[in-house]
């Protein structure tokens, strides 16, 4: 059978993906450091804490945190650069075995990073970055529990507004220090999805293929094809 032009029109343009832009940021180079603002750990070693604050951003945590300072303040080592800002921060640390924390934005940003340590070990760690309900794209280290921390940073089209640590039970916990936030940053990574008008142009074409082709019978009763 022959397509009408609008039917053809259609499906090609249903074709055309649009995609999520997500730029995982692997090391805090110079552009990220520059282009986000720092937020400062405040309050004495050991002292808990839910929220962190720089009077602009607000981070609000899942779990109670506490404040350590590596090292010789309750936290042994950290990583070191080029793969961190330096190998003696702040940090804020869990020290259970907790599987699973999220850390909610008070003001969406297009850029958020921190550096993470696992407690112990050498462990696989994810963080999934959300705008609402919707997964903007994920990042997954190997991270080693002995000076090792890495960064995990991205920049997003959409506004990030919170972030999910999937975190193994055998870190007995793990640290986080240097968290930044700003504009979005650099290029942009596509993941091909179906955009709401695509989808429904590509649904729309469907429906009138099938029309003209329950229209395009002959006298006998076949199909045309």
């Amino acid at each position: 059978m022959r397509l009408r032009p609008v039917v053809l029109s259609a499906l090609f343009l249903a074709g055309i993906p649009a995609f999520a832009q997500f730029t995982v940021i692997s090391q805090p180079t110079a552009a990220y450091t520059s282009g986000t603002t720092l937020m400062t750990i405040p309050g004495a070693n050991f002292s808990t804490t839910s929220s962190l604050t720089d009077g602009i951003e607000t981070l609000t945590f899942s779990n109670t945190v506490d404040v350590r300072t590596v090292p010789g303040g309750g936290w042994a080592t950290w990583g070191s650069p080029p793969n961190t800002e330096g190998n003696t921060p702040k940090v804020l640390a869990i020290t259970t075995g907790l599987t699973s924390f999220t850390i909610t934005l008070g003001v969406p940003q297009n850029t958020f990073g921190f550096e993470l340590e696992p407690n112990s070990g050498t462990q696989v760690i994810t963080a999934t970055y959300f705008n609402g309900g919707t997964v903007l794209g994920t990042i997954t280290q190997t991270i080693v529990g002995t000076a090792g921390a890495l960064l995990s940073a991205a920049s997003a089209g959409s506004p990030i507004t919170s972030v999910v640590l999937t975190v193994p039970a055998g870190a007995s916990g793990f640290a986080m220090a240097r968290f930044r936030y700003g504009p979005q940053i650099g290029g942009t990574v596509g993941t091909p999805a179906l955009s709401t008008s695509a989808f429904s142009l590509l649904t729309l074409a469907m429906l009138a293929a099938g029309s003209l082709l329950a229209r395009r019978e002959n006298i006998d009763g076949r199909f045309h094809l």
